[in-house]
């Protein structure tokens, strides 16, 4: 199915809801590798390096969706083009995708092989104000 072009409607005050949410978890994220990091260098345990990987991920996650809000294609399913539930958005601000391509997903997902998570440097996004 193609993407559809349409713009995720939303309103001014939804927006900084979504936005203010997805910092709050961007922080948090920094938080958790702050603190896995040095719980990592007390011990060499791999399941630490796991961690922050994972933790990693879901930061850069975080990242893209604030991208994604400001240029205005926040919202849209990057499968199918629909636009995302608010009330989804807003349990997981970083969704990608509508609920009805979630099962596609997952069955996508459980047949790939696991790859291992690149890693990449973070920055700190911009903040409403700074804009």
């Amino acid at each position: 199915m193609g993407h559809d072009l349409r713009v995720q409607q939303l309103t001014p005050l939804e927006r900084l809801q979504l936005r203010d949410a997805l910092q709050d978890r961007w922080r948090d994220q920094v938080r958790q590798i702050t603190l896995l990091s040095l719980a990592r260098y007390d011990r060499e345990e791999s399941s630490f390096d796991r961690s922050i990987d994972g933790a990693r991920a879901r930061l850069e996650d975080l990242e893209q969706a604030m991208h994604r809000l400001d240029n205005r294609s926040y919202g849209l399913c990057v499968r199918c083009g629909a636009p995302i539930a608010f009330t989804r958005l807003a349990e997981r601000p970083e969704e990608t995708i509508c609920d009805n391509c979630v099962p596609e997903a997952r069955r996508t997902r459980l047949a790939a092989p696991t790859a291992p998570i690149a890693r990449s440097t973070t920055t700190r996004p911009a903040t409403a104000s700074s804009k």
